[in-house]
Parts: C-alpha cells; sequence; structure tokens
C-alpha cells in the first residue's frame, strides 16, 4: 500500500496544491486546519517541530523540520522552504533520536492508512516527542461515516477513527487533551450566498456535542 500512496502523492506532488486547495471545499478546510493549529501551536517557538507527512508544505510555518514518503511532494516544499529540515521517509521509521521533538503535527496522513500501522505511528511519534509535547493529527470520522452508511472504494481516505477506540490506542503513553469537527456541512455544496451563514454554524456545530459527527476529527495529544 505504501507504494501505491508514494506513487500518487508523486503523480500529484506539481499540481496539489491547486487541485486540492483551490476549489472552495479545499479552501474552507484548509482555512480551519490553519485556525486548529494557531490556536494550539506557538509559532515562536518552531524549530523543533516535525510537520509528519508535510506534502507540500502547507504547515511548515509551523515546524521546521518535515518528511514525506513522497520525493516529489519533498522537492515541492523545498522550493518553498529551502532552509527547512526537509527529508523522504517513512512515518513508521522516524529517523531521530528519542524525546527529539517538542511538537509534532500530521494532517490527511492517517486517513489512508489502516489502524495496524496508524497504531504502530503513535507509538513512532511517541519515541521522538518530548514528555508533554503535543501530538496534533487528524482522522475522518468513524461516526460520520457509519451514520451517512459510507464505504471507500480504495485505500484513498479509507481509514476512520472514534473516540473510544482512540482511547484505546493511546492508553498509557499519551493523554487526549481535545479534539474539534472540521465540515461537519458539505460546505461546497451550499449556494454561495448562503456559505458565511452556514461556515458561522458548521463552526459551532464542529465545537459542540455533536463534533464527533463532523466530517473530519482533529486531535490533540499531550506525551504522558
Amino acid at each position: 500500500m505504501k507504494q501505491e500512496i508514494t506513487a500518487y502523492y508523486n503523480d500529484l506532488a506539481k499540481d496539489y496544491d491547486e487541485n486540492r486547495f483551490a476549489n472552495t471545499y479545499g479552501a474552507y478546510i484548509n482555512k480551519q486546519e490553519h485556525v486548529f493549529l494557531k490556536k494550539h501551536l506557538d509559532q515562536d517557538d518552531i524549530s523543533l517541530n516535525l510537520d509528519l507527512a508535510c506534502g507540500t508544505g502547507r504547515f511548515l510555518d509551523y515546524a521546521d523540520y518535515g518528511l514525506d514518503i513522497s520525493d516529489k511532494m519533498i522537492e515541492v516544499s523545498m522550493g518553498k522552504y529551502p532552509n527547512k529540515n526537509l527529508q523522504v521517509g517513512d512515518a513508521e521509521k522516524l529517523d531521530y533520536s528519542e524525546s527529539y521533538f517538542n511538537n509534532i503535527l500530521s494532517f490527511h496522513l492517517f486517513m489512508h492508512l489502516d489502524l495496524d500501522v496508524t497504531q504502530n505511528i503513535l507509538n513512532e511519534t511517541n519515541r521522538v516527542i518530548k514528555k508533554g509535547g503535543y501530538f496534533i493529527f487528524d482522522m475522518p470520522s468513524k461516526k460520520r461515516r457509519k451514520l451517512i452508511n459510507y464505504k471507500s472504494a480504495s485505500w484513498h481516505g479509507a481509514n476512520q477513527l472514534d473516540i473510544k477506540t482512540l482511547k484505546k490506542m493511546i492508553s498509557p503513553k499519551w493523554e487526549l487533551v481535545t479534539y474539534h469537527g472540521i465540515a461537519f456541512f458539505p460546505i461546497h455544496r451550499i449556494p454561495k450566498k448562503l456559505r458565511s451563514f452556514m461556515i458561522r454554524l458548521d463552526n459551532l456545530l464542529c465545537r459542540s456535542f455533536f463534533k464527533e459527527y463532523s466530517s473530519y476529527l482533529i486531535f490533540v495529544l499531550k506525551k504522558k
């Protein structure tokens, strides 16, 4: 599966930003992810932060280190951030010493894997992060998918998670600090004149009791 994922993103790398985030839905997701990171990470202290699966560098304003399995994605991110510490690598086998990083962030990675690989990465990130450090990542919501009877046709975006399962996976190495929903409504399908209102309502629901029914969930773990 990793070879398929690598080949897929190598082919897409050159046009990835325009393909995924130039449209209304992609722009909305991107904005919400950045808002969340600004709230939980100090942008004045990013020297020992790692962006795991950094892709084309969307979040390298929050980390001085980046790693991705796709060499073509790394080429694009190096063009944007030539002074960052960027490298090709496997998230299950991180080439860093124990307790090296202050914080780690990872977006749009776990959704393409399975729970066994997810568990391996949770263990590996715990190894290389300092005690008290944050690991921030996203995953499609299992409860949302069950509600709408969604089933992925391939590895792409097939993985999913609920809070109960996550808590079992992170015990006893991590503490779940908080989590937040992203995209409760299909914003891209709502008429433009109504979107500003719906986005406000979307943000409210993504922080509410119903947040686990959002399309995606962002988790903040803290190393014990």
